[in-house]
C-alpha cells in the first residue's frame, strides 16, 4: 500500500502547502495551522496515486511493470477498495481541518475540493484528462499550485499577488516539463492502450522541444523574485542552483537523448520540486 500511494510525492503538496502560507503571512504562522493545512494537502495529493495506478493498471503492464498492480503485490480490488476510502475521507477532513483551525475557512475549503476533484479530472473516466494530449500535463501542472494557493488563501483569502503569480508559474511550468520527459518513457505501452499523450500525438522528439521549453521557462523565471527583492539570500543560492539544474539536465539530455532515458532524467528533475518549495 505504501508503494500504491507513493507518500514520496505526497510530500510535495505538503512542502507547497506549507510554502504557500509562509508566503503569504511573510514568515511562520501559527504552528497548529502551518501543520493542519500543510498535512491536509499531503492527504489530497495521497489520492492521486493510487487512482491513478488502478485506472493506468493496463498501461502500467507494459509502462511500468513493477508498479504494485500489474506486479501482483495487489489486486485491482483492493486497489480499488483504497482508492473509495480516500474519496470518503478526505472530504470530512477537508471539512474538519477548514472549520477547526483559525484560517480563511471558505476559500480554503473550496480550494482544498478543487485540489481533490484534480485527483479524479486526471484519471477517471469519462473526463480521464490523462489520455488527453497536454491536457494530461497541464492538470498535473496545476496540482502543486493548488497545494500552494491552498496554503496561501487559509491565510490572506483571495487576495492574491504578483509576487503569488510569480511563484505559482515556476511550479507550473516545471511540472508540465518533468512529466512530459516520464510520458517519452512510456510512450509505447500508453500507445498499446489507446492513452493519447503529447509523445503519441506529435512524435518523441517534438515533445521533448515542449519540454525542454517549459522547463527553461521555469528556470527563467527563478531569478524574478532575488530581482524583486522578495526573499532572502537563502533563496538566492537554491534558487539559482535549481536553475542551473534544470537548464543542465535538460540540455544533457537533449546531448544523450533517447526515449529509454525519460523516466531516468525525469525522476533526476523532479528533485527541483521540493528544492523549490524549500528555496521560497
Amino acid at each position: 500500500y505504501i508503494r500504491l500511494e507513493r507518500p514520496q510525492f505526497s510530500i510535495m503538496g505538503f512542502l507547497a502547502a506549507c510554502a504557500g502560507m509562509m508566503a503569504a503571512y511573510k514568515g511562520v504562522p501559527d504552528i497548529g495551522s502551518l501543520l493542519g493545512v500543510s498535512f491536509l494537502f499531503y492527504v489530497i495529493q495521497n489520492v492521486a496515486a493510487p487512482t491513478n495506478d488502478y485506472f493506468d493498471r493496463e498501461i502500467d503492464k507494459y509502462a511500468r511493470p513493477d508498479a504494485p498492480i500489474p506486479s501482483g503485490d495487489l489486486s485491482p480490488e483492493e486497489a480499488k477498495k483504497d482508492v473509495i476510502l480516500h474519496y470518503i475521507f478526505v472530504p470530512l477532513l477537508i471539512i474538519i481541518i477548514a472549520n477547526t483551525l483559525p484560517v480563511e475557512t471558505i476559500p480554503l475549503m473550496i480550494v482544498a475540493f478543487f485540489g481533490l476533484a484534480l485527483t479524479a479530472i486526471y484519471s477517471v473516466p469519462p473526463i480521464r484528462m490523462r489520455k488527453r494530449g497536454i491536457l494530461k500535463n497541464i492538470t498535473v501542472g496545476i496540482a502543486l499550485p493548488t497545494a500552494f494557493l491552498g496554503g496561501w488563501v487559509a491565510i490572506r483569502g483571495w487576495s492574491v499577488s504578483t509576487e503569488f503569480l510569480v511563484l505559482v508559474s515556476v511550479y507550473f511550468f516545471f511540472q508540465i516539463s518533468e512529466t512530459l520527459l516520464a510520458d517519452i518513457h512510456d510512450m509505447i505501452g500508453e500507445k498499446r492502450v489507446g492513452c493519447r499523450t503529447l509523445p503519441v500525438r506529435i512524435g518523441i522528439k517534438n515533445s521533448f522541444n515542449v519540454s525542454s521549453f517549459m522547463g527553461i521557462l521555469s528556470a527563467l523565471i527563478i531569478p524574478v523574485p532575488i530581482i524583486m527583492g522578495w526573499f532572502n539570500r537563502y533563496y538566492t543560492v537554491l534558487g539559482l542552483f535549481i536553475m542551473f539544474w534544470i537548464i543542465f539536465l535538460l540540455l544533457k539530455y537533449r546531448i544523450n537523448f533517447h526515449p529509454e532515458k525519460g523516466r531516468e532524467y525525469h525522476e533526476k528533475l523532479i528533485i527541483g520540486a521540493p528544492l523549490y518549495t524549500i528555496a521560497t
